[in-house]
């Protein structure tokens, strides 16, 4: 929590506004902003904790991404609140609703579904089934609506179950045999010389990947944790298929955790994508996330 300090210096008194922020279990750090000589406005205090915030991720996200990246982010979470605030209820639903047409979209096309943007429309809004369309296709595209509708009325704790629930709900109808089930045998990913851990490792990774979720989620910036946390998941692969989707999916969840918005990976790019996947598999987390910033930077358009 933020608070003001009154320093002596000779015969000056300056204000500050500062913040003691843990960095261990007995290890802490004060960072400060000053503030002059005058007892600050209450607005001039409002402007000096966007400074403090952003030395606070300094100390903590200066190994995963810039701050001045984490300032855009952070400029599109006021933006978009601001705009939901200023527009009619009917057209924040109709944005809505575009958003889970294109992130579902995205996923789904990103795995390989054959259905073009508009036709994904068509099922999700006007629940049409175009021409052609092959049954497994459709079923992802009214299973990413759900997914997203199922995160989003989700008041409960981020567990085994819930990710479980999650993959079930995505795989329904489409051919997967365990649908929502944490694997219990060996798996491949096709394209990547990356081998995902053995069977008996994965309940005990998902848990440490939770643990992590609960260690930071007040430390690293909500992208960052986001990020991380998909990326993980994606490297434990803990479900027979549908696991990029899954990861994405609760990519989101975490953002929706500290009110920030909701994202998509465009389908255009997905190597770029791919790419970030693989620079996570190295264990250089700081160029994974500077290059999924990349990924989703066309979407913050202030």
């Amino acid at each position: 929590m933020a608070y003001i300090d009154k320093i002596k210096s000779g015969k000056k008194t300056f204000y500050y506004l500062g913040k003691t922020i843990r960095l261990g279990p007995d290890k802490w750090k004060k960072i400060r902003i000053k503030l002059g000589e005058k007892e600050p406005t209450k607005e001039e205090i409002k402007k000096k904790l966007i400074e403090l915030k952003l030395e606070e991720y300094k100390v903590y996200n200066q190994d995963y991404i810039s701050a001045d990246k984490l300032e855009i982010i952070d400029d599109f979470k006021e933006v978009y609140a601001n705009h939901l605030q200023e527009i009619p209820k009917t057209i924040a639903e109709k944005e809505e609703s575009d958003f889970i047409i294109r992130f579902t979209y995205n996923s789904n096309a990103i795995e390989g579904n054959r259905l073009s943007l508009r036709d994904t429309f068509l099922i999700i809004k006007e629940k049409q089934i175009p021409s052609g369309a092959p049954p497994k296709d459709y079923n992802e595209a009214v299973n990413g609506r759900e997914a997203l509708d199922f995160i989003k009325t989700y008041k409960d704790k981020l567990t085994i179950e819930f990710i479980e629930k999650i993959n079930f709900i995505l795989t329904k109808n489409t051919g997967v045999i365990y649908p929502g089930r944490v694997r219990f045998f060996p798996v491949k990913i096709e394209g990547t010389d990356f081998t995902p851990p053995e069977p008996s490792k994965v309940k005990p990774l998902l848990l440490n990947m939770i643990d992590f979720y609960y260690a930071n989620k007040r430390k690293l910036h909500p992208f960052i944790l986001a990020c991380l946390i998909h990326a993980q998941f994606v490297e434990i692969h803990p479900f027979e298929d549908c696991n990029g989707r899954t990861g994405r999916t609760l990519m989101n969840w975490v953002l929706m955790q500290a009110n920030y918005p909701k994202l998509f990976i465009p389908v255009k790019i997905r190597s770029k994508y791919y790419e970030a996947i693989d620079i996570h598999n190295t264990k250089n987390f700081k160029g994974y996330c500077e290059k999924m910033f990349e990924v989703i930077i066309d979407q913050l358009k202030l």
